[in-house]
């Protein structure tokens, strides 16, 4: 449960942006879905308000994680390892997780599609919004109150994707 999980600093990733990250960052976003998968992005954050946007892609998070579940977890680093590991299966990148207050801090890292050209920010937006809907229910599953959500908190130029799981 959620009210067991230990606190403990999460490691930072390397801060460098080398060529071999770059490389690894791109061959995880298929060339196959990549214009089809910016252009849904775009078409919805033009065509839609901000908020309708991010909802549609939020709620394709939901639905993404009644497909993966997590197994069930007691602490704070167990529950870092599932979600790692769940996302490696998804090519999805990987997490830091931290207490902060009464919340959980996630930071998220390597996602699909980071270092390909996104001038509009679309792409970052609507995986932000994937991923706070699979947030919400994975931690929910974990003994989250059914009113805690992950929310995500644009950090600028970052790299990571960073999101508050709490009240």
């Amino acid at each position: 449960m959620l009210k067991s999980l230990s606190s403990r600093g999460a490691p930072e990733a390397p801060k460098t942006d080398t060529a071999e990250l770059r490389y690894l960052a791109a061959r995880q976003f298929s060339p196959q879905w990549r214009t089809v998968l910016v252009a849904m992005a775009d078409e919805l954050f033009e065509n839609f308000s901000a908020e309708e946007a991010w909802g549609f892609y939020r709620q394709i998070g939901l639905r993404v994680s009644g497909e993966v579940a997590l197994p069930s977890v007691k602490t704070l680093e167990e529950l870092e390892a599932s979600l790692n590991k769940v996302l490696a299966e998804l090519d999805w990148g990987f997490v830091a997780l931290s207490l902060d207050d009464s919340a959980i801090s996630i930071r998220h890292r390597a996602y699909p599609g980071l270092h390909m050209e996104d001038q509009s920010g679309h792409w970052r937006r609507a995986f932000a919004a994937i991923l706070e809907g699979v947030y919400t229910i994975w931690l929910q599953t974990q003994g989250g109150r059914p009113e805690m959500k992950a929310t995500y908190r644009d950090s600028g130029g970052d790299d990571a994707l960073d999101f508050s799981y709490g009240l």
